[in-house]
């Protein structure tokens, strides 16, 4: 089974906009599936704004990078691989609508958008690296611990930003 998908990198007063489960704790992307027929960007700003109410601003997306996992599907009978497609985005300023909940799992794990620090994030979801319902921490983990890098290198892709 092959699902990709993308994710929003998105920066407010040096924190960023992450969604959080109430359930395990962990720190994700904003982000989601990309449907057939849809666009990277479509997807992005569909998602976003499902999970977190606020409204990318189209002309500000770029290119971050992005990351493939194969694994077990949750079946077990079954292999899943996903290439998730990190962007950063700037948002409108304020939420202008409420989340959407998810039918499936999202609405399960309780999830919520907050505000938080690398240090808050990558603690987290370090401490629930061996979580099998959860097994995208490890993705989240990889990309914030190279942003974190990056941040904090005076020469870095937020320079050019």
């Amino acid at each position: 089974f092959k699902r990709d998908s993308v994710r929003a990198i998105i920066f407010s007063e040096n924190k960023l906009v992450m969604i959080k489960s109430e359930k395990f704790g962990e720190y994700k992307f904003p982000g989601g599936g990309i449907e057939k027929n849809e666009s990277h960007l479509d997807a992005l700003i569909r998602e976003t704004k499902e999970e977190t109410g606020l409204h990318i601003i189209p002309s500000s997306v770029k290119e971050y990078g992005k990351t493939l996992i194969i694994r077990k599907g949750f079946g077990g009978n079954e292999i899943f691989e996903q290439e998730s497609f990190y962007y950063f985005c700037d948002v409108k300023d304020g939420f202008h609508s409420q989340p959407k909940p998810d039918d499936g799992y999202e609405t399960a794990y309780m999830y919520k958008h907050v505000y938080a620090s690398f240090d808050e994030a990558i603690s987290a979801n370090k401490k629930l690296l061996n979580i099998s319902d959860i097994p995208w921490v490890e993705r989240e983990l990889t990309v914030l611990f190279e942003l974190q890098k990056e941040r904090r290198n005076p020469n870095d892709i937020y320079s050019k930003i």
